[in-house]
């Protein structure tokens, strides 16, 4: 038997009209259009005929601290608009990002569940603990559950929705006419769930998915998301500052997954990129001056920045220091820790003003994130570069103007991957599951046919 070929895992992080802070400012973005569903049919279909695994969007259940960002990200509930996304394509995969600190799993695993059996297996979901005590009082909390807890209650709220997803065998549905009888006798199973956070009786009122059970991603980049991801995650949504942090990530993951008695191959890790691609590197540099060029001085810059650190810096100016002894020890954090480290390094070690530091959270790549500038063929090399030397399994790509980042990667640079042997020609199969090459593992099948 012939061994598949390891390819790249590409995958679109919708975002309305770019990642880039001030691509809905630049004459090709299509602000206007960020309320049309025919706007992001148009970016799901160049992405299935770009061959892309999947299309995920992101989600905060909370206003964000800049009012610009309101329509500038996708300002649709993700489950919703990809519903609707799913009706208009085929074979791309469609993952939804939920909040494990704000939803509840019984709930969620029926929502994912549907979105799976109407998509015919393409559905996956991104689980994420949420940052920050806006999302808290948006959910009766007046702030956001500590950092332990909340990774608590995310583990069980995984295992619920892995038991839920199992609690109908494959063959479940009989619909005997004759006999009349339609669901297998023992063919749907109550799962009784007993947690801290999650008592569940089941079993799911939604029959098993046609890939065995949604892909489950997570993108928690601390120690507690890393475990979490090893061991409940079929992907992971990694940082990329360099190749020798993402692989220091990469190899953690892996390694988690094998400690708990997992194929390290069932995992796979998607660095995010930013990638400003055009014919030429000339073309593509100049359209990062041009999207640059028109960021401007936004008075709502330093509330942001606060946020990100956890501080209240409204008496604060833009030429001030960094207040490094009003912020919280890493330990004492509630947010999103991972990003208040990096934020707090930086000003520390760079004696950055308050507002260089927010500088850094609107240049030309999110925080944490790689930017690739250059022409098809330099922006495949380097992915291949990454891809082949222990960083990546594909890629999560958050194109910094829409529509134009999806329509020239998948004009310039996906050509040059296939040429290469490192995306697919066409799709292989029908199923999200399938085209990220991540079967069920052993102790799931075994439930799903029903064994102990």
């Amino acid at each position: 038997m012939t061994e598949r070929r390891r390819t790249i895992s590409l995958n679109f992080n919708l975002s309305g009209v770019g990642h880039h802070t001030s691509a809905w400012r630049h004459p090709d973005s299509r602000t206007e259009r960020a309320l049309d569903l025919d706007y992001y049919v148009q970016l799901a279909r160049t992405a299935e005929a770009g061959g892309f695994d999947s299309i995920f969007i992101a989600d905060t259940p909370a206003l964000r601290a800049d009012p610009n960002d309101a329509l500038a990200n996708t300002p649709f509930e993700p489950i919703t608009l990809l519903a609707a996304l799913a009706a208009s394509t085929t074979r791309i995969g469609i993952i939804p990002t939920i909040s494990t600190s704000y939803s509840d799993p019984y709930t969620a695993a029926r929502q994912i569940a549907s979105l799976d059996l109407l998509s015919k297996g393409r559905a996956g979901v991104n689980l994420v603990t949420s940052a920050g005590d806006a999302v808290a009082r948006n959910h009766s909390r007046s702030h956001h559950i500590q950092h332990a807890a909340r990774y608590a209650r995310a583990r069980e709220f995984a295992e619920v929705l892995e038991l839920l997803w199992t609690s109908w065998s494959p063959d479940a549905v009989l619909a005997d006419r004759e006999d009349g009888v339609m669901i297998r006798p023992g063919g749907v199973r109550p799962i009784d769930y007993e947690g801290e956070f999650f008592q569940v009786a089941g079993p799911l009122n939604v029959p098993r998915s046609p890939q065995g059970r949604p892909v489950v991603v997570q993108a928690g980049a601390s120690p507690a998301g890393i475990a979490l991801a090893a061991e409940h995650a079929d992907a992971v949504y990694a940082r990329s500052m360099s190749i020798d942090e993402t692989r220091g990530v990469y190899g953690a993951l892996k390694a988690g997954a094998s400690a708990r008695g997992r194929d390290p191959e069932s995992i796979k890790v998607l660095p995010g990129v930013v990638p400003y691609v055009a014919a030429t590197e000339k073309e593509a540099r100049e359209l990062v001056r041009e999207i640059e060029s028109r960021l401007v001085h936004n008075p709502a810059e330093l509330r942001v920045l606060g946020t990100m650190l956890g501080v209240d810096l409204s008496g604060y100016e833009p030429q001030d220091k960094v207040p490094l002894h009003l912020l919280p020890a890493p330990e004492e954090f509630n947010g999103s820790v991972t990003g208040f480290v990096e934020l707090r390094t930086m000003a520390a070690e760079e004696g950055l003003t308050l507002g260089e530091l927010a500088g850094r959270l609107g240049g030309i790549a999110p925080l944490g994130m790689w930017a690739l500038i250059g022409s098809g063929t330099q922006v495949a090399d380097r992915l291949q570069h990454w891809f082949e030397n222990g960083a990546a399994d594909g890629f999560n790509l958050m194109m910094p103007i829409a529509p134009g980042g999806v329509e020239a990667f998948v004009e310039h640079v996906v050509p040059v991957l296939r040429e290469r042997g490192l995306v697919r020609e066409e799709y292989t199969s029908t199923t999200l599951r399938g085209h990220l090459g991540i079967p069920l593992e052993e102790r799931e099948s075994a439930r799903l046919e029903g064994t102990p």
